[in-house]
């Protein structure tokens, strides 16, 4: 996963992209999806199709209770038993489902699920013979040679064997690709020992490896140097990066806990959140790679090892978000309280829940709250701005934008998406003069950027200004996005602008063809039509443009053109498609 404020968010550790889920498949039955078909009886194939239907509508509760349900009537179907588990497991009821993974490794001896889920339980209990011994026992799989070794390392953490727990590490660097994952949980594992000169070399290397290293990484170094008494060097960290969407006040006081030698939240203080630590890796890279169901099993057991462990909370959520549960994500992200470090970002994500769930309201609501809570924080004003912007409410995203600059500062005027966005509610308030300064302003930081290209170029067309440059621009703007509806709609509508009709004709078709919906593309192609003498053809395309619920302006310009069988001169088109 990737865990920040916006939704796709800040990598974890991106070495860990490497796992595919070809590899995680291991894990499981051998199916992508660690479900597998199962022969059922007639008896009880309704009852199952319920489960696997609740399980595929990601009603995770309805999924727990019905395969369980299920194998009360078939108990010893080993297939429904792993998905009787792995409900329970995706379902947040990893505790509740351990009897199963005892009669899963059985059965199987090598299931590796089952397997990881007796181990874990056995090192909460501090058990660490156990924990290595269903270790060891683990299917070997691409994902085992990384997982094995990693959690073998907080097994000998446990037992304060530091040397055979740095071994283990070492095992993971020699694969390759993976040095990243290993340096961070050496620094982890040094830190639990106070060893500051493997600290110190663990997390400058894993810092050095990355040419922006995330914010929980650096967050993460910067506590343990705290709590190791090196404050100075804690807080050079923290500045080397972007922290907009973390509540640096809870971070202060996490950083001062630390030095003072109190429980500190955000630390890995035990084995059990190392193991944690472990599990929220992989199950983070696992979801940059798509792979949900797999993440989702991760993400939930690293909960399991470490109940309060907020990115891995964000994680879950953002896997309920992909999965369209939005009021699940939602519920999520309240558990993570104003104390967190990680509270902004779990409301900035409460608010794109509820944006997907068309509940603009509440999603500016929270946005609201937050531009209260954090007056000079301008990442929450930009995407307050964006939420005005999308819903229309121009003057207000616009004043939202100007103070985005403001509290920003230089990082504002090097982001050529924010002189983009505002430009986009400037020309919509009808304020085209600061909307146009803001465009070029983009173009300078960005002079290839085809929707920049594209939108001043389509203004500039329906102003009648321009319309030389205007071509050239949307013209590069379709090199680089030539399946881009919109854009290739701009380069018809300037050539017919222009006196091109027959010229722009194909152009619009094949806007019309890549955006077959949209009411605009298909009046540009109607008046086209019109203009070089295919007369029904172009009656067709207004009327199909009629029927898509166009904006009222265009909706009175199709009834009269319809009426009246006549365009507007070349000059005089009132729609647009920026």
């Amino acid at each position: 996963m990737t865990v920040s404020g916006s939704r796709k968010g800040t990598a974890t550790l991106a070495v860990l992209a490497a796992l595919s889920l070809s590899a995680c498949a291991g894990m499981g039955s051998g199916t992508p999806d660690a479900f597998p078909d199962v022969p059922i009886r007639n008896t009880v194939s309704g009852d199952y199709l319920n489960a696997l239907h609740a399980y595929r509508t990601s009603d995770l509760s309805a999924a727990a209770q019905n395969f369980a349900a299920v194998l009360e009537a078939d108990p010893g179907n080993p297939g429904l038993m792993q998905r009787a588990f792995l409900s329970k497991v995706v379902d947040g009821k990893t505790a509740e489902s351990l009897d199963l993974a005892e009669d899963l490794v059985k059965r199987q001896g090598g299931n590796a699920f089952g397997r990881l889920a007796l181990a874990l339980t056995a090192l909460k209990q501090n058990d660490y013979d156990g924990a290595r011994r269903h270790l060891d026992a683990l299917a070997e799989s691409r994902l085992t040679q990384i997982m094995r070794p990693l959690l073998l390392a907080w097994v000998e953490a446990g037992t304060s064997n530091w040397q055979a727990a740095y071994a283990d590490l070492d095992q993971i660097r020699k694969q390759g690709g993976f040095g990243l994952l290993a340096e961070l949980h050496t620094g982890y594992i040094a830190a639990l020992n106070g060893d500051f000169e493997t600290v110190d070399a663990a997390f400058k290397a894993a810092l050095k490896g990355m040419d922006r290293p995330p914010a929980r990484l650096r967050i993460g170094a910067a506590l343990h140097y705290a709590k190791l008494g090196r404050i100075d060097i804690a807080r050079e960290i923290l500045a080397a990066g972007d922290l907009s969407d973390q509540n640096t006040t809870a971070l202060s006081a996490s950083l001062l806990a630390a030095e003072t030698g109190q429980e500190a939240k955000g630390l890995v203080s035990n084995v059990s959140d190392g193991a944690a630590e472990a599990l929220f890796d992989i199950a983070s890279a696992l979801q940059r790679d798509r792979g949900s169901e797999i993440a989702l099993i991760y993400a939930r057991l690293a909960l399991y090892m470490r109940p309060d462990f907020p990115l891995a909370r964000l994680l879950v959520g953002e896997i309920l978000d992909d999965r369209g549960r939005h009021s699940d994500a939602l519920k999520i992200y309240a558990t993570i309280g104003e104390d967190s470090i990680y509270h902004m970002m779990a409301r900035l994500r409460s608010a794109s829940a509820y944006d997907a769930e068309s509940d603009r309201d509440s999603a500016l609501s929270v946005l609201q709250e937050l531009a209260k809570t954090y007056p000079d924080n301008g990442t929450v004003l930009v995407r307050l701005a964006d939420t005005l912007r999308a819903g229309e409410n121009w003057e207000a995203a616009i004043k939202a934008y100007d103070e985005a600059f403001d509290k920003l500062g230089g990082a504002a005027t090097e982001d050529w998406t924010l002189y983009y966005t505002r430009g986009i509610a400037l020309e919509r308030a009808k304020k085209w003069e600061r909307a146009e300064s803001d465009f070029l302003a983009a173009l300078d930081l960005a002079p290839e950027q085809p929707y920049v290209m594209n939108y001043l170029g389509y203004s500039w067309v329906e102003q009648g200004l321009n319309l030389k440059e205007a071509q050239t621009l949307i013209e590069r703007a379709v090199q680089q996005r030539p399946d881009d509806g919109y854009i290739v709609d701009s380069l018809g509508w300037v050539l017919y602008r222009t006196g091109q009709h027959k010229e722009a004709v194909p152009h619009l078709e094949r806007a019309v063809q890549l955006r077959p919906g949209d009411a605009v593309i298909n009046d540009h192609l109607g008046d086209a039509y019109w203009q070089v003498g295919r007369q029904r053809e172009a009656v067709y395309q207004w009327r199909r443009s009629l029927e898509m619920d166009p904006d009222p302006t265009l909706a009175a310009e199709l009834e009269r053109k319809l009426r009246d069988g006549r365009v507007p001169e070349t000059g005089e088109h009132s729609s647009g498609n920026g």
